[in-house]
């Protein structure tokens, strides 16, 4: 019996962790997506201005700027997770998106990650903690991973996004003046 009761909570305990492997900053213990990437032939300035060509296209708004160095978003992702009763319910990620802007190269920071909940959902909080601030009788394990995960995949995917916009413009052809 205690072998049994041992392997059930070894279990729950590896649900748990399963999933929460979301890059944490050493120095801030945040949820911290970085990325320093370069851009050789590219002047901060048309950097900054990829970038925000780019946020034109999300819904996110502009917190703050410094021209030529950086740029500072309140983003989100919309994410669904399981719910208790059966189904799913929606809710969204909110986080902060910076770019910083150097000659030849751009640093990409993502933080500050907080789950909201519509209304009709519980509100999950940071997202560093490893149940939801809204408790397992509000939000289930399972629906807290799966929120940790989504975010995860947006998050890479839009750095994906930007850093390829940024080569795009980088390498048009219209630029080459080697002709």
């Amino acid at each position: 019996m205690k072998k049994i009761i041992s392997s059930i909570f070894l279990l729950a305990f590896v649900c748990l962790s399963y999933g929460q492997n979301l890059p944490i900053n050493e120095k801030t213990n945040k949820v911290t997506f970085i990325e320093v990437v370069d851009a050789p032939g590219m002047k901060a300035s048309e950097l900054e201005k990829t970038v925000k060509d780019f946020m034109k296209e999300k819904p996110y708004t502009l917190k703050e700027e410094t021209a030529g160095s950086e740029v500072v978003y309140a983003a989100y992702h919309k994410v669904s997770h399981p719910a208790k009763s059966g189904g799913f319910e929606e809710g969204k990620v909110n986080f902060t998106f910076s770019v910083f802007f150097k000659d030849d190269k751009y640093r990409i920071i993502l933080t500050d990650f907080v789950h909201e909940g519509d209304g009709k959902v519980p509100d999950g909080g940071e997202l560093e903690e490893q149940q939801a601030k809204c408790g397992p009788s509000k939000m289930t394990a399972k629906a807290w991973v799966t929120i940790k995960n989504r975010t995860n995949q947006l998050s890479e995917e839009l750095i994906a996004e930007l850093e390829q916009k940024i080569l795009e413009v980088q390498n048009d052809p219209a630029k080459n003046d080697d002709w």
